[in-house]
């Protein structure tokens, strides 16, 4: 599974084009004009191929995944997301809210469901409180923390990643 990590991403697209699109434009330019379209639910997937794609982006960054083995989903934030119970306890499972009591920081557990809820292909929905994003699934899930980013990975099998930066290589995570 290769994950591509653009910084200053929003300088590398053509700022006259609608911004919903800038994010995807990139990612077709950089893969070689690849056609990438979105089921019913957002999902993205790359018509006529194999390949399982997803993607996230902050004001920054934009991160793209890309395996050929199966569904894939990830997310990115910022390293310190504050958690506000009052805001954010409808999408936390009581095993989550116990992580942050003991320590894990709200950016890898928001970064972790939302990876899991890209993969699936479910999204953002009223039922994020009633699955923990730690409990044994059959997805995998990893969390990375560089350069002040909190990153998740849920992928459907257990697949060695490379990080790739601007196209350097930069790491591999078992």
């Amino acid at each position: 599974m290769k994950v591509y990590l653009e910084n200053k991403w929003k300088t590398k697209v053509d700022s006259n084009s609608p911004k919903e699109i800038w994010a995807t434009e990139l990612i077709k330019d950089r893969l070689g004009n690849v056609a990438i379209q979105k089921d019913s639910n957002g999902k993205p997937f790359i018509l006529n191929s194999s390949s399982f794609i997803n993607w996230s982006h902050n004001d920054d960054t934009l991160i793209y995944v890309l395996s050929e083995q199966g569904k894939v989903g990830i997310d990115i934030e910022k390293d310190d997301l504050i958690y506000n119970e009052h805001l954010y306890s409808w999408i936390l499972h009581k095993d989550e809210i116990q992580k942050i009591k003991e320590g894990t920081t709200f950016s890898e557990i928001w970064t972790r469901k939302e990876a899991i809820l890209k993969c699936t292909g479910e999204g953002i929905n009223e039922n994020m409180a009633h699955f923990s994003s730690y409990q044994k699934m059959r997805f995998t899930v990893k969390t990375i923390f560089m350069n002040n980013l909190c990153i998740s990975i849920c992928s459907e099998f257990d697949e060695k990643i490379e990080f790739l930066m601007d196209y350097t290589i930069s790491s591999s995570i078992e």
